[in-house]
């Protein structure tokens, strides 16, 4: 027996991603206006991979349940879809999403730019403290 819609249709009444997030949000983010419609142009799987995200966390931010970092997140999204940019010391204009996947990477020994970056990171202004770090 076969569930749910035809392959290829999809359910009309079910509310874009822009309406969702004014139903959740009220007066709704920036970050999240550009997150929804990122979602209507493409679907949130895509976006999700352009952020570093899974699609869960698109959805949650959508609906206003996203239980992590908002900030960290909405940081991801000014980079990846509003085109914000940060100056890195050592690989100069990036985007912002850019800076934030730099700071997660590990200590590289074999690789000059990225041991170079990993101790940049550790004094930059642009770096995002982890939780762990603010407590």
């Amino acid at each position: 027996m076969k569930r749910g819609p035809a392959r290829g249709i999809i359910p009309t009444d079910r509310p874009d991603a822009l309406a969702k997030a004014e139903m959740a949000w009220g007066k709704v983010p920036e970050e999240v206006r550009a997150l929804a419609l990122a979602c209507r142009a493409d679907t949130a799987r895509a976006i999700a991979r352009r952020l570093g995200y899974s699609d869960a966390v698109v959805s949650h931010v959508l609906a206003n349940r996203y239980p992590g970092d908002i900030q960290r997140v909405f940081a991801a999204i000014r980079g990846a879809l509003m085109g914000e940019t940060v100056i890195c010391p050592i690989l100069d204009e990036i985007g912002r999403d850019r800076c934030l996947i730099e700071q997660k990477r590990p200590f590289a020994a074999t690789n000059s730019i990225r041991a170079r970056l990993y101790h940049a990171c550790q004094t930059c202004p642009h770096r995002q403290a982890k939780a762990e770090e603010a407590a």
